[in-house]
């Protein structure tokens, strides 16, 4: 099984054969797409890559979606109004076994609400699916604790500004509730920034995995190859389970 997160920047607008090419490079099982701010998109890549797919929609113009190559057993968009954007389920069969997969993407810098007053609701719905396998994925705009900083791009002064306020609670309160940060775990000296693509210094972009997902954990890491770098401002995220 795996698994790829991918914040494809407003939408995808004209940029979908990069995206694409992105996805068919590492031939997922499953594509979360963040800032899916375009359905019609979405059903484009979807079509061209030959996967399922359900749409998100969100509590702002930054939807979200999932693509599958596994059949979509259901779906459920949680649109709570405490999210700046919302919380997409799917689920799928592996290993004979109902895999329940949730993507999200909490606030940012522009919103009104700091996404570790999100995490708690996030939790809430997660809560009925402990003891379950399943994976939270997406773009959380945090840092987890003692992850470094890299050099900030010259300007970036507001960017700068919000990283030294963040207490990092957002992050702590996914792993304090037992959730493994794929990355880390397989990268533990690395830095992995995923933000932004021209001038990475930042890890925004995650993958956890339930407790009952920990041994299966084979490999989780960033692609930052140059079509990572036309393709998005983010780089992609992906993990394998077998």
């Amino acid at each position: 099984m795996k698994v790829l997160s991918f914040n494809i920047f407003d939408g995808g607008k004209k940029r979908l054969a990069e995206i694409s090419g992105m996805v068919r490079r590492h031939n997922p099982d499953v594509v979360a797409l963040l800032e899916a701010n375009s359905r019609s998109n979405v059903t484009a890549l979807a079509r061209e890559l030959g996967m399922h797919q359900v749409f998100g929609k969100a509590n702002s113009r930054h939807h979200i979606a999932w693509l599958s190559r596994l059949p979509i057993e259901r779906s459920e968009n949680y649109r709570l109004p405490i999210l700046s954007k919302t919380l997409l389920e799917i689920e799928v069969i592996w290993r004979e076994a109902p895999l329940r997969l949730f993507a999200t993407h909490l606030a940012g810098g522009a919103d009104s609400v700091h996404p570790a007053e999100e995490v708690p609701s996030v939790l809430d719905v997660l809560r009925p699916v402990g003891g379950q396998p399943h994976l939270l994925v997406g773009d959380f705009n945090a840092l987890r604790p003692c992850d470094p900083v890299g050099i900030p791009p010259n300007g970036d002064e507001e960017m700068s500004d919000g990283v030294d306020a963040d207490p990092r609670q957002t992050i702590r309160l996914i792993l304090q509730a037992g959730y493994l940060d794929c990355y880390r775990v397989c990268n533990p000296d690395t830095p992995g920034y995923t933000y932004p693509t021209d001038s990475p210094w930042l890890r925004l972009d995650y993958i956890f995995a339930s407790p009952e997902l920990t041994a299966s954990l084979h490999r989780c890491d960033i692609d930052t190859c140059d079509g990572a770098q036309r393709a998005s401002d983010h780089f992609p995220v992906w993990a394998e389970f077998r």
